[in-house]
């Protein structure tokens, strides 16, 4: 996500989820206010005042607090007027959204939990294997085909048949075939999921079941076991070793994807026996169930709730508000200009300013030959050219800057004392159209100043013309009621 849109998501949300809920439940089912006829819960705006003082050093009353969250609520409105709520992309990220949030509600984190225990404990041991592999073919009969064999061979294998041997007449992995089909000693992650488990859990000379993977069927002869330390592999911490299995255990490549996505699915059809899922195919019930859960969860879990609605409207916030006011701010170079000409007189420095071209150059004689090029060129057409032709031999920057903030243009503008440049790569400096400046003479003087001063004005201006264009009716008697609630808690 955007930092910006991290911060402006934050402002509203940032606090405890738990404690926070301190209402009666006619403040939850109350109505604040109307925007342009669309009921705002109460326990929203309660919800977003409760977090917004736990930030806040000083916090805001009831009444300070309900200008701020009318002014949001206005702005969330021109963003649906505007229709950001229904781009496929903004539908697509809260979609999202919704699902990483439901992800807790849904997951069986003890068996989660257990699959990082048994990766840790996998970790602190190095297993030798051997194995004989048939790859998965798109021929439905000869993959059969090659599952009888495989199984053939367990058979002989079980019996006394030598696994080398096998191993280097029938598995097509070519680079252990040859050497009987042998591994080495594999670290815990090496493999797929399925394989590493057979590899594992198959006891010292014993063979396997026949095993899955996305490449096809293995049989796994396990060997000795080492400690890691042996190998001098040191015992990775537990929070990487949780990280990894989350990372691989997310892919539907790994089999414990597909026991976890299994338990969630038993999760939900126990919660929605309700749902008729006759005639859907796997994935079709899953989202079925999950669609329902979230419903759910959005009725009747206070947090969900009100963690989806503040992101929802954070995120139409955002985008009518990066519109109206940053990118305006920021890109706005006549606006900017002008905002500077009319408020002149509130931008000062303190001291003077030098401006001008700043080159520093490898020696003299790259500096004489850039003055000699530059001498009655166009002033925008300096820099560009410098770079372009010079680009290994000097370097050029603009600077605007007080005495004492550079020892080069203190030297070079404000008659300091000459600066030791033998240790330096670039040996000789000067200045083009240097000059001193008593106060800033355009907005790009003081421009972040500029930019914040203009931003204000504009939200000052965009919060007014949205209070003309867009209804707001509040609910006096609901107000007096939440506050009455909250004096209580």
């Amino acid at each position: 996500m955007n930092n910006k849109k991290k911060r402006v998501l934050m402002t509203l949300t940032a606090g405890a989820i738990i404690g926070i809920g301190l209402m009666n439940a006619k403040v939850r089912d109350g109505i604040i206010m109307t925007v342009d006829g669309e009921e705002v819960p109460s326990y929203e705006f309660v919800y977003l005042f409760n977090k917004n003082n736990q930030q806040q050093i000083q916090p805001q009353t009831l009444d300070e607090y309900l200008q701020l969250f009318e002014i949001y609520r206005l702005k969330v409105a021109e963003a649906k007027k505007q229709g950001v709520d229904t781009t496929s992309a903004f539908i697509k990220e809260m979609n999202q959204y919704r699902r990483e949030l439901l992800e807790p509600y849904i997951s069986d984190t003890d068996y989660f939990n257990s699959l990082v225990e048994e990766a840790v404990h996998r970790d602190s041991l190095l297993v030798e294997s051997s194995h004989i592999m048939i790859i998965r073919t798109n021929d439905q009969e000869k993959d059969a085909r090659n599952l009888a064999l495989l199984d053939s061979l367990r058979t002989e294998l079980l019996n006394g048949g030598d696994f080398a041997q096998l191993a280097k007449t029938y598995s097509q992995d070519k680079f252990s075939s040859e050497k009987g089909g042998y591994l080495g000693f594999s670290p815990a992650g090496t493999y797929p999921y399925g394989f590493e488990t057979a590899v594992y859990e198959t006891s010292e000379g014993e063979i396997s079941e026949i095993v899955e993977s996305h490449v096809g069927w293995h049989i796994v002869k396990s060997g000795q076991r080492k400690l890691s330390q042996e190998f001098n592999r040191p015992t990775r911490a537990f929070e990487l070793i949780k990280t990894e299995v989350e990372r691989r255990a997310s892919s539907p490549f790994d089999t414990r994807y597909h026991q976890l996505k299994g338990r969630t699915l038993d999760i939900l059809k126990s919660r929605h026996p309700e749902q008729k899922l006759d005639g859907l195919n796997e994935e079709e019930i899953y989202e079925a169930l999950v669609s329902a859960e979230e419903q759910a969860q959005y009725d009747f879990n206070e947090d969900y709730r009100n963690l989806v609605d503040e992101y929802v409207n954070g995120s139409l916030l955002y985008a009518v508000s990066v519109e109206n006011i940053w990118d305006r701010a920021s890109n706005d170079k006549e606006g900017l200009q002008n905002y500077f000409e009319t408020h002149r007189d509130k931008y000062k420095w303190v001291n003077p300013h030098a401006k001008g071209l700043l080159v520093q150059a490898l020696n003299d004689s790259v500096a004489k030959e850039i003055k000699l090029h530059v001498t009655d060129m166009p002033s925008d057409s300096i820099a560009p050219f410098i770079r372009k032709n010079f680009k290994k031999e000097a370097t050029v920057e603009r600077f605007n800057i007080g005495e004492g903030g550079n020892a080069i243009i203190d030297y070079l503008m404000f008659g300091g004392e000459a600066p030791d440049l033998s240790e330096k790569k670039y040996q000789a400096c000067f200045v083009i159209e240097g000059r001193i400046a008593e106060s800033p003479e355009n907005y790009e003087d003081v421009k972040s100043e500029i930019v914040n001063d203009y931003q204000e004005a504009l939200e000052k201006e965009w919060v007014e013309s949205l209070r003309k264009s867009h209804k707001v009716e509040l609910n006096q008697k609901e107000l007096n009621k939440i506050r009455k609630t909250l004096s209580k808690n």
